[in-house]
């Protein structure tokens, strides 16, 4: 006979509770009861469902992300349909104005190339004394022709050819330049390779070119200057011999520079500091130099020589 004690509660003890949900999981599966073995059976399915659930939108196995991506793709591509037929009388009228301009580049040949460079060469006073066409090489944007010429000009006049170039209706491309001192003018050789297949940069274009870049404030303007220029004046204000120094050109950086100076025994370069002669290079800068003699200084710019 058993005999089973509550307290004034009227409830089981707990250890005793705990004792019979212990036995009970400690039976074996053939003793265990059938509803019991379909509760159980019941928790792994769900277990199992939500486990493959959870992977199966992870891994995006029915491709409702890539669908989502791509239904915003196509909202994208439709916003920029709309704008780009929003600019289309632009465009047509763009296209319209496109025909003249190709067949005119189309029809350019080598004798335009002699033609167009002899009419700039007379519109900035350079002499041309030999225009010699090349073969033509490559194809399609690249393809490519040269043109021999050979002129006499000055500085000033040379550089407005040089910059004539860009306003011929196909591209030149100025190589092998050489530039000699030939008595009162200069003497000029040069390849110019042409493209007939490619036009320059307009002005419009070019002068919006840098719109965009960020330059360091110690960047420097380009500046040319005629480095066959007679010396006008020296630092002292005195007359001075011509063919004794002559700053022909100027190289620096954030850390040092360098003068290129024209001397009676050739071409030489120093920096600051150095000995020349009886002079020293005390300062160098995007200027000129300054030499010193003792308790005399001068300065030579790339204008000035003494």
């Amino acid at each position: 006979m058993n005999t089973t004690f509550f307290e004034a509660g009227g409830a089981m003890p707990v250890s005793a509770g705990l004792s019979q949900w212990i036995k009970r999981a400690r039976l074996p599966l053939d003793a265990w009861s059938r509803r019991r073995r379909r509760l159980v059976a019941a928790l792994i399915a769900t277990l199992v469902f939500g486990l493959g659930a959870h992977g199966w939108i992870a891994a995006d196995l029915c491709g409702l992300e890539a669908s989502r991506a791509a239904l915003t793709a196509s909202a994208q591509r439709i916003e920029e349909a709309r704008r780009t037929l929003t600019q289309l009388p632009s465009l047509r009228r763009t296209a319209a104005a496109m025909p003249a301009v190709h067949s005119a580049v189309a029809s350019w040949s080598s004798a335009d190339d002699v033609r167009g460079v002899s009419e700039l060469a007379a519109q900035n006073g350079v002499a041309l004394l030999a225009v010699e066409p090349g073969p033509t090489s490559g194809e399609g944007s690249e393809r490519m022709r040269s043109l021999q010429l050979t002129a006499h000009t000055d500085f000033v006049h040379l550089m407005a050819f040089f910059h004539g170039l860009s306003q011929l209706p196909v591209l030149m491309v100025p190589v092998d330049v050489t530039v000699k001192q030939d008595g009162a003018a200069l003497s000029m050789s040069a390849t110019l390779r042409v493209f007939d297949a490619l036009r320059p940069a307009s002005r419009a274009e070019t002068a919006h070119a840098y719109d965009d870049a960020s330059l360091d404030e110690d960047d420097e303007e380009i500046v040319f200057f005629d480095p066959f220029s007679q010396p006008r004046m020296s630092a002292d204000g005195e007359p001075a011999d011509a063919a004794e120094l002559r700053l022909v050109g100027l190289l620096r950086d954030r850390t040092r520079g360098l003068a290129l100076l024209d001397t009676p025994e050739g071409a030489t370069t120093v920096a600051a500091g150095e000995q020349l002669g009886a002079e020293r290079v005390t300062q160098l800068d995007e200027l000129g130099i300054t030499l010193a003699n003792g308790g005399t200084t001068r300065t030579l710019t790339l204008t000035e020589a003494s």
